[in-house]
């Protein structure tokens, strides 16, 4: 696991956790209790979320092809979202800085090429380091996805073109302004951060993840 910076973050005071009817199925209420600062953090101030959600809420997923865990718990996070597809609205982002851009490069570059799907099986594959340390290189990663149906070609020339240079600075500034210091990092509603260390069982994130949604449906809806 690297870590690019320190990132300080404080906690919010809890709100009411009781929610209203919206309109919008939320999970049963959860009855288990979680303390911040260990089953999940907070930032200081909300970042504010650009994408438009359509009234649900949001979990925005920051991944990183040198991950021994992304595979896994992109897994986990979009059989949540099947579960609470009514209401939970799920993202991905690679994380990108200046100096560290495959991740990025690659994975908008897989777009670009019309094969998105083929990031999830470069993420299974890199979850080995010795694997990641090979397929980070150009010449393995071009053999590697010729053999899943992707010109090596055309996506180097995708790969360093000014459409991928300009989705990797707005990465650079994703990751920047949500304060990614590690991976997987999973950001929910803008206010509510996860790591590593709840990232680890199915039971578990999921019933924080159901405590945390039923707390940002109170505080967007508190009783009267």
């Amino acid at each position: 696991m690297k870590y690019w910076y320190f990132f300080c973050l404080f906690c919010l005071i809890p709100s009411a956790f009781a929610a209203e009817s919206t309109g919008i199925a939320i999970p049963e209420k959860n009855t288990q209790t979680f303390e911040e600062g260990k089953d999940y953090f907070s930032y200081s101030e909300p970042i504010e979320v650009d994408e438009k959600t359509d009234g649900k809420i949001i979990i925005q997923s920051f991944f990183d092809y040198d991950c021994r865990n992304c595979s896994r718990v992109q897994d986990l996070l979009e059989l949540y979202v099947q579960i609470n597809v009514s209401h939970v609205l799920y993202l991905e982002y690679p994380i990108a800085l200046k100096n560290n851009q495959f991740s990025a490069r690659t994975f908008y570059a897989l777009q670009a090429v019309g094969r998105a799907d083929v990031s999830d099986s470069l993420m299974f594959e890199t979850m080995d380091e010795r694997e990641y340390r090979k397929l980070s290189k150009m010449g393995s990663l071009t053999n590697w996805l010729e053999k899943k149906g992707v010109d090596g070609r055309t996506f180097k020339e995708m790969y360093d073109s000014d459409e991928i240079n300009l989705a990797v600075q707005q990465s650079i500034e994703m990751t920047e302004k949500y304060g990614v210091f590690t991976y997987p990092f999973v950001v929910i509603n803008g206010k509510y951060v996860l790591t590593n260390s709840t990232l680890y069982s199915d039971d578990y994130t999921f019933a924080v993840l159901d405590f945390l949604i039923q707390k940002i449906d109170a505080e967007m809806h508190p009783t009267h």
